[in-house]
């Protein structure tokens, strides 16, 4: 009996293993050159085209069922979607500069499987990249400047190079912030190919995402004035997840509420306690993160004003306080 299930199970990884290597056979989508760097553009030159060659090297004919770019600056398009074996089509590509600069990278991903239905092979994906780097008359490294989490109502700072692009040598006049949030740090009048600009901006009061813009203004008459494009989100010192509980009436509290730091900052939790003494309270902590669970087990008429207070070796929040509410009547 037990050789008998031994055979079974060889004669289906036989036929599995012969399954997958006949799908491969049947269907194989190559490109002999799947990368295409464009080198150095200046902005002028607004677009760049490439076609590539993709070839059917299967023993079955295969079909190309979807195009997908990367971005919408990219379009593609295929000369034939249907491949016999040995058969070749051309894949025509369009990257549109837009308002992109400096090195790119974009990829278009061809979704394809056997043309007959019987074939059932799962889709493969053939994946082809362009590359290079798009010159303007001046670079911002990075071109988007990422504050990351920050304090609700802080000052933050950032920091962007500003590099000759396609034209020499220049200087700055004047970088100001949109919205008067705050102000920046250059050298003025000083000409080279690299300035360092130093932001610093007010972060809004309120959480959550926020994004703003500097204008850095040049001697350079191709490009008088550079934007330099900012964001960031406001997080407070703690997030509690979630931030209240809700107990039903004549049911028993049991909940678990995690605490993290956005920062990832150590952090430590030296008290636990409640407002009401159904309740308890018990804290696991690890690094920049603790859970607790919230339990009481007295079925309660009402946990309305309820509180649980967590004191923390933290500066800036020493208390953090998770409110416990009675849910409505139904």
């Amino acid at each position: 009996m037990f050789r008998h299930q031994q055979y079974a199970c060889s004669v289906r990884w036989l036929f599995a293993i012969t399954a997958l290597f006949t799908c491969i056979a049947h269907s194989s989508l190559v490109c002999d050159a799947p990368k295409f760097d464009f080198g150095a553009l200046p902005d002028t030159a607004l677009s760049v085209s490439h076609t590539f060659e993709v070839r059917n090297m299967g023993t079955a004919s295969v079909t190309i069922a979807a195009v997908r770019t990367s971005c919408d600056c990219l379009a593609a398009s295929l000369a034939h979607q249907t491949l016999r074996p040995g058969e070749c089509t051309a894949v025509d590509t369009h990257f549109t500069f837009g308002s992109e600069s400096g090195p790119q990278l974009r990829a278009v991903h061809l979704s394809y499987g056997p043309a007959s239905a019987a074939d059932g092979a799962q889709t493969q994906v053939l994946s082809l990249h362009l590359r290079g780097t798009i010159l303007p008359p001046v670079l911002r490294s990075p071109n988007r400047l990422d504050l990351g989490n920050v304090l609700p109502g802080s000052v933050t700072t950032g920091t962007v190079n500003l590099l000759s692009g396609r034209c020499g040598a220049f200087s700055l006049r004047a970088v100001a912030l949109e919205g008067d949030v705050g102000s920046a740090e250059y050298a003025a009048g000083v000409r080279g190919t690299n300035h360092l600009v130093r932001l610093l901006i007010s972060s809004p009061v309120r959480t959550g995402s926020f994004s703003g813009m500097a204008l850095a203004s040049t001697d350079m008459p191709e490009m008088p004035t550079v934007p330099i494009f900012y964001a960031g989100r406001t997080t407070p010192v703690f997030e509690v997840r979630p931030a209240s509980l809700t107990v039903r009436k004549n049911c028993p509290l049991d909940a678990h509420v995690a605490v993290g730091s956005p920062y990832a900052a150590p952090f430590r939790i030296l008290s636990a306690t409640t407002t009401d003494p159904r309740v308890s309270v018990t804290v696991t902590q690890t690094g920049a993160s603790a859970r607790l669970s919230i339990t009481a087990k007295a079925r309660a008429e009402n946990f309305a004003d309820a509180l649980v207070r967590l004191t923390t070796d933290h500066p800036v929040c020493r208390m953090i306080e998770i409110p416990i509410r009675a849910a409505p009547r139904d």
